[in-house]
């Protein structure tokens, strides 16, 4: 599912050069064709979140299926831009709650002490699907059209939601293939939430790790968005050329992603210390890159400056996991609430930068603005994970659903 979910959310990059070209689109429209699928993916985040908590994944997860997939494909029918904005708007409404969802699903499936091993896998799967969208949907475009494409892309997102339906139980318990000692292993029974939601104490819990998802979401839909386009116009490279790169680039993210949630349990594991588990790797991740983006400054070749921003992208993809961990062992009773909380930051960000790149490109003749408050937001990153409490859980989770592997109270006296 996050393979599929970010080819269709990252297609539209690959695709633009020639999608501007058919519909006559400069820069600026072309951003806001970006930003149409962040705004319902902002918009819709929190109350999908919510949702989700009430239905379970299995069914939030197959009605989101058919809205991204069924907005795949009419991306393929538009003719203009008032019919691809309607139809990015689909896929955004679509993919708002998924990975949301996605947590409440981790949360019921993994231990506590694999939950950024299990966030990290699931988004290298994201990444690996970011990767394999610039060549994918270039070979496509090049043997048929763009419309082709994101209709075959929307007819492979609609198949998966019959797989999701026959395969996926929202308890354990029901599923064929479990056993008693995976039982044993796993947390105790979520079940559809009726835990009273108290927004007051988890909005002030969850705010930190919101603004370190804007800023990680900034450099993450600078890179989705923006790559293809950076390499045709800043080295005048081909669609193929600049797929080439481009998956290249994305491909370091696949690693950065897993690496994250890897490090960040074997962290815990090691210090029973979940604030500086989960701390640590975003702090980290949050400033190593700003070393990387500093020959961008220089002009260098195209090789230097793919392999530049692919070790940029690798050490900023450290950051994804850890927040989605924080978000779970904040509130496991409420994970979709929380995660969509905490990854309405990115959504912000997946909405604030695709217009305001390509406002900057258009205005300055120059991608060295972008990559200038870029840096700007990766030193803002580590101020605010000062602040994030994962030791301090959400009050209001009962306190059996607190404790973490080994016996620990995820509480301040226990650290």
């Amino acid at each position: 599912m996050s393979f599929l979910m970010y080819v269709d959310r990252t297609n539209i990059s690959t695709a633009a050069l020639s999608i501007r070209h058919d519909l006559n689109l400069n820069n600026s429209q072309l951003g806001i064709v970006f930003s149409a699928f962040a705004l319902t993916y902002a918009i819709a985040m929190v109350p999908g979140g919510y949702i989700a908590d009430r239905l379970g994944a299995r069914k939030m997860l197959a009605i989101c299926g058919v809205l991204w997939g069924l907005g795949t494909l009419f991306t393929g029918l538009a003719g203009g831009l008032f019919t691809l904005l309607l139809a990015r708007f689909a896929v955004g409404l679509g993919e708002s709650p998924i990975v949301p969802a996605s947590a409440r699903a981790l949360t019921a499936w993994m231990e506590p002490g694999r939950r950024g091993f299990s966030q990290g896998i699931t988004h290298a799967c994201a990444r690996l699907g970011n990767a394999s969208t610039p060549v994918l949907v270039a070979g496509l475009i090049t043997a048929f059209s763009w419309h082709v494409a994101f209709i075959v892309l929307g007819a492979a997102s609609l198949a998966w939601v019959a797989l999701w339906l026959w395969y996926y139980r929202d308890d354990p318990a029901d599923h064929p293939g479990i056993t008693a000692e995976d039982i044993a292993r796993l947390p105790a029974k979520l079940g559809k939430t009726r835990l009273p939601m108290r927004w007051a104490p988890l909005l002030r819990t969850l705010w930190p790790a919101t603004v370190v998802s804007f800023c990680h979401g900034w450099i993450l839909w600078f890179f989705l968005n923006w790559m293809p386009s950076f390499f045709s116009q800043a080295y005048h490279l081909n669609i193929r050329h600049s797929a080439v790169f481009s998956s290249g680039i994305f491909l370091s993210g696949v690693v950065g992603t897993t690496l994250g949630g890897t490090l960040s349990d074997l962290m815990l594991k090691k210090t029973g210390n979940l604030r500086r588990s989960r701390q640590t790797l975003i702090t980290v991740g949050f400033l190593a890159p700003i070393v990387f983006f500093v020959p961008m400054f220089l002009h260098p070749s195209p090789t230097l400056a793919a392999l530049s921003l692919a070790a940029a992208l690798f050490l900023s993809e450290l950051v994804t996991a850890p927040p989605w961990a924080v978000a779970m062992d904040l509130a496991p009773n409420h994970s979709a609430t929380s995660s969509s909380i905490m990854n309405t930051g990115l959504g912000i960000a997946a909405s604030v930068s695709p217009p305001l790149v390509g406002w900057l490109v258009d205005s300055t003749h120059s991608w060295q603005p972008v990559f200038a408050l870029s840096m700007f937001f990766l030193g803002l990153g580590p101020i605010a994970a000062h602040w994030i409490r994962p030791d301090r859980p959400y009050l209001g989770e009962p306190a059996s659903e607190a404790t973490e592997p080994g016996g620990f109270t995820a509480s301040a006296d226990a650290y």
